[in-house]
């Protein structure tokens, strides 16, 4: 009986380490579904963002919108360059570079209020990814991106 219960604890054990790993060595690079993150569609999908490898470092933009959002939809709060520019193809997440096992000192646009944030990247699991957006380092939220199949 204490063999069968310490085998089991082994076979648990070592299934949880082969999930971490594999989290952690997962790729970031395919299509991530943005949730709307206030009011009452919160949850709901914001955006699909295409995340793609380029010279070493990762960049992310958009490749499809909310439903109901033309497809010519011009990003109206954006500033400077970005201003009424197409939201369709838009890059919203650059310079993203992985170190141990995250993806690190990269940046993310926030098309709805027209600003850019520091962030991270982690893959939470092979269908989720979590976004840390921070303000000078200081105060950061996170958001979680689901990987569309």
């Amino acid at each position: 009986m204490k063999k069968g219960l310490i085998l089991l604890m082994v076979v648990v054990f070592c299934m949880g380490l082969a999930a971490t790993g594999w989290a952690a060595d997962a790729s970031i690079t395919g299509v991530w579904s943005m949730p709307i993150l206030k009011g009452k569609d919160k949850g709901k999908e914001r955006l699909q963002v295409e995340i793609f490898e380029k010279s070493g470092a990762y960049y992310g933009k958009i490749v499809k919108l909310a439903p109901g959002v033309p497809a010519d939809a011009l990003c109206t709060k954006c500033k400077k360059d970005r201003k009424d520019k197409p939201l369709m193809g838009m890059l919203v997440l650059w310079d993203l570079k992985k170190e141990a096992g995250r993806y690190v000192e990269g940046a993310v646009y926030d098309v709805d209020e027209g600003k850019d944030y520091r962030c991270t990247a982690t893959v939470v699991s092979q269908d989720k990814l979590k976004i840390t957006a921070c303000i000078l380092s200081l105060i950061c939220e996170s958001h979680y991106w689901t990987r569309v199949k």
